[in-house]
């Protein structure tokens, strides 16, 4: 896994304004149907992996988990620290699974 790729896709997803950054507004693009790739932190309490598979699985979108802090992924986006992030781009969820893939 590229972490410092991964960031960096996030980063130009956000400066795009094809991203979505927190569990509340995740779960309202995801209720929209504009998500496309849900990346979730490891550092997630397990009930709340529990509940973003879930939605993953009922909205049919994947789910990634990175091995990346939370304060890294807010970090990457100028933005607090964030557990789960949406991307709503095809062609950037697609460059973040192949930063994931390396």
């Amino acid at each position: 896994m590229n972490k410092q790729g991964i960031l960096t896709m996030l980063g130009f997803a956000q400066k795009a304004g094809k991203l979505a950054a927190g569990e509340a507004a995740v779960e309202n693009f995801l209720k929209k149907q504009k998500i496309v790739l849900i990346v979730v932190s490891e550092e997630i309490s397990e009930n709340r992996m529990i509940f973003w598979k879930r939605q993953a699985e009922f909205y049919n979108v994947p789910l990634v988990t990175v091995d990346i802090e939370k304060i890294d992924l807010g970090w990457a986006i100028g933005n607090s620290p964030k557990a789960v992030i949406g991307i709503m781009d095809q062609g950037m969820a697609d460059a973040v699974r192949k930063k994931i893939a390396e």
